[in-house]
């Protein structure tokens, strides 16, 4: 295998050059201005004076003539009509005004709270076209001002959210007592309601003749008929809307009526009121149990007592208890980056990436289990393969739910990966380079679980493959963790990578004189004679064999070659001890010599000076 790394002069160029990027970009990268963001009237009307004084009006010029001119004019009140002043006609129909006002309060109070976020929103991406843009970049003022522009949005909405929840609490406070001068005429009401239901009716089925009638006319192409039908349907969804509001007024005096009487009749008018509000959309079913139904179950409690309204309205007050506690554990703790985190988004994020960690470990589990109950169809290099990737794939996806939970997007993950692939150019190469190393054998399965390989001198079985190494347990019971990407870069001798069998070669000799086709015929039967006989393959061009390799110096060499299948070409140096044993026995068995090495001297002239002595056997 081949592998290409980043090594010398060229590389480190590389790193210092993609770094010099990063951080040019980051120290020519255009500023928000916070002196105009944050400015006041004055500074405005400054910034708004010089802008007169040119005499070339480009559209940029004129844009930002208009944006100074609209910070000046925001206004950051909201116009409501006070308690006190409805009350002021102390009749019922005064009573019942307070209930519409605190219905289109919450209505407004909702949208306020979307143009809230949508600010937030735009805020974001103006400052993010400003970074984007060079300091000295002409359109850099306008989208300046165009921020400083959104921020009062903000602001104004911000002041104008909270007003509105003052006023929505100082009318829930006033309606929870009816006033002791109202009186209320049940029966009249009553009969006013059943009307309400029959102009509602009416409504709506003008409405829809209406709008079938401008279909039509879009069909036809007729313009000016089009454009009459368009008046009439505005104007009949405003009575619609007049007529629902007066319904609902009219729902509220008649539960009123029933309180003021201490009638257990009134639960089943606050259940409907409650339904109606939700099914004519006059609130959604969140406002209705946030904003409504408090009001609504303190008028019983005032008028019927806990014990009753606890028997009548059990289940809606735990309902209303149950929405407080979650309204409260939603309120932002903290924000990041613009997005609000709540304890129920910090808890949950929390649970869901423990519960990945948890269900990564059962499929671990469940893989090994039937992994062991399967042997022929799952092998140890496939059941770790199918357990390491699953695991490590639901524990990611838990990671990015998590993420995704606490508002944070994948944007702000990129830019830290931005920050690490530099980190990663100068001290992490090794750790990626073993990971993706650790993939490839994976994927790859050329080294896998169980084979008995031989690397960089080692030589053992493989129990395990993880991300960054491979653990190799050698014959002497050694565990030796070597990293993957050794397995890519050098020569791996892999004994069982396709099968279980090995062709061992035994070499041997005998002293010369002897009949080497008797030397043959006796070590290949002794073999397959022996005990090792059921150790040893006999197929095809599988044979076992004894070859005369050469004529050395002191004897006549031969090497037996035998295939072996088993556990015994795990232990090599016993398997060739076992096959030495066998040939000795043999040749010791047939008087067959087996020669040492032998050195001859001979002497052609000794000094007569030298006594010379001969001994039969020896010099």
């Amino acid at each position: 295998m081949m592998s290409v790394r980043c090594r010398g002069f060229s590389c480190s160029f590389l790193q210092v050059s993609l770094a010099a990027v990063i951080l040019s970009a980051t120290l020519f990268a255009a500023k928000i201005d916070t002196k105009i963001v944050d400015g006041n009237v004055t500074v405005y009307h400054s910034l708004l004076k010089s802008l007169s004084k040119e005499s070339n009006a480009t559209e940029t010029v004129s844009l930002e003539k208009i944006l100074l001119k609209q910070l000046i004019d925001f206004n950051t009140s909201v116009s409501t009509t006070t308690v006190s002043q409805i009350l002021a006609a102390k009749d019922t129909n005064a009573y019942g005004k307070l209930f519409g006002r605190l219905l289109t309060t919450i209505t407004h109070l909702d949208q306020l709270k979307t143009k809230v976020k949508m600010s937030q929103k735009k805020i974001k991406m103006i400052e993010a076209q400003i970074k984007a843009l060079d300091q000295k970049d002409k359109q850099l003022f306008t989208f300046t001002l165009q921020d400083a522009y959104v921020h009062k949005q903000y602001q104004v909405y911000r002041q104008q959210t909270e007003q509105l929840q003052n006023q929505i609490q100082r009318l829930q406070n006033v309606l929870k007592t009816v006033p002791p001068y109202v009186h209320f005429y049940r029966e009249t009401i009553e009969g006013q309601l059943k009307q309400d239901q029959k102009v509602i009716a009416q409504l709506k089925s003008t409405l829809q003749k209406l709008q079938i009638q401008k279909e039509q006319a879009e069909l036809i192409n007729d313009a000016p008929k089009t454009r009459g039908l368009s008046f009439l349907i505005q104007q009949s969804k405003g009575k619609l809307l007049e007529q629902i509001q007066k319904d609902m007024t009219d729902r509220f005096l008649v539960f009123a009526a029933y309180l003021q009487l201490k009638s257990s009749q009134a639960f089943s008018v606050e259940k409907r009121l409650r339904a109606q509000a939700v099914q004519y959309k006059v609130l959604t079913a969140s406002q209705t149990d946030q904003y409504l139904s408090p009001v609504l179950l303190d008028m019983e409690k005032h008028y019927l007592g806990r014990i009753k309204t606890l028997a009548g309205t059990g289940k809606q007050e735990i309902k209303t208890a149950l929405y407080q506690g979650w309204d409260m554990i939603n309120q932002p703790v903290f924000s990041i980056n613009g997005t609000p985190i709540s304890l129920f988004k910090m808890g949950l994020s929390l649970i869901l990436f423990v519960l990945g960690f948890f269900v990564g470990s059962l499929y671990k589990n469940r893989i090994g289990r039937i992994a062991a109950s399967n042997r022929k169809s799952f092998t140890p290099s496939t059941r770790t393969l199918l357990a390491n990737l699953g695991y490590y794939l639901i524990v990611t996806i838990a990671f990015f739910i998590a993420l995704n939970i606490l508002g944070v997007k994948l944007s702000s993950i990129a830019l830290v990966a931005g920050a690490l692939s530099v980190g990663i150019g100068f001290g992490l190469q090794n750790i990626v380079s073993n990971f993706v190393s650790g993939l490839i054998l994976m994927f790859e399965r050329s080294v896998k679980i169980g084979d008995y390989i031989e690397i960089d001198g080692h030589r053992g079985y493989v129990t395990d493959i993880r991300m960054r190494s491979a653990t190799i347990n050698t014959n002497e019971n050694i565990d030796i963790i070597i990293p993957n990407q050794s397995f890519i870069e050098n020569n791996v001798i892999n004994w069982t990578m396709n099968d279980n069998i090995r062709r061992f070669s035994i070499p041997f000799g005998v002293a010369y004189g002897t009949d080497v086709h008797t030397v043959i015929e006796v070590v290949q039967k002794a073999i397959l004679d022996s005990d090792l006989r059921g150790d040893i393959i006999e197929k095809g061009t599988r044979q076992t064999r004894v070859i005369m390799t050469e004529m050395a110096d002191s004897s006549v060499n031969f090497e037996l070659l035998v295939w072996v299948i088993g556990d015994k070409l795990h232990r090599p140096k016993r398997t060739a001890s076992e096959f030495l044993m066998v040939i000795y026995d043999a040749l010791y068995a047939h008087d067959i010599e087996i020669p040492f090495p032998q050195q001859d001297i001979h002497i052609r002239s000794v000094s007569g000076d030298i006594p010379l002595q001969i001994h039969k056997g020896g010099v």
